[in-house]
């Protein structure tokens, strides 16, 4: 484009009701968000919806390679992992919340931090995204977990999400893999 036609193009009139129309979108209040609670990171584990907060889920990798521990086969802990040159455990929260696993190919390894330094890694079937928790629960009669793991339930996208305890959570992992 030539430098006058550019001219051109800047110079024409505005359309009939344009400052109008921009002044009542620029004036509008913008809408008030909901009452939140934070970030969840949602996840599938079987036929499981889970939610963890954010600050739970250190990293996302594809899966690792599990290098196993003899004589540990078939608990919690499921080997050893190398990720980002460190040697973590890894643990699988299916086994620990008595779910089975689908084997599809979107498996992912969460990694987890429990405290500053402490970090586990877990298999997931899948990572469905990162969304904000709403700040009310919905009530969920029939939760398919019981009631020690989890911290509430909540609808998105028209699914039920179950947010796990992370603090029992970890807590169970720890007594699980000693």
């Amino acid at each position: 484009m030539t430098q006058q036609h550019l001219s051109r193009l800047f110079e024409r009139p505005l359309p009939p009701g344009y400052r109008d129309e921009l002044q009542e979108l620029m004036s509008a209040e913008p809408p008030k968000p909901d009452p939140q609670e934070g970030s969840a990171l949602l996840f599938r584990l079987g036929p499981l919806r889970l939610a963890l907060p954010v600050q739970a889920a250190f990293a996302i990798s594809p899966v690792l390679h599990v290098a196993r521990i003899p004589h540990r086969s078939g608990t919690v802990l499921l080997g050893l992992i190398a990720f980002r040159g460190e040697i973590l455990p890894c643990c699988s929260i299916a086994t620990l919340l008595n779910v089975t696993q689908e084997e599809t190919g979107a498996a992912r390894m969460v990694i987890l931090q429990e405290s500053q330094g402490r970090l586990w890694a877990t298999p997931v079937d899948a990572i469905v995204g990162i969304r904000i928790f709403p700040q009310a629960s919905i009530s969920q009669p029939d939760a398919p977990l019981a009631p020690h793991w989890l911290n509430g339930s909540f609808s998105d996208d028209s699914k039920v999400y179950h947010r796990l305890d992370t603090g029992n959570l970890f807590r169970q992992i720890n007594l699980a893999t000693a």
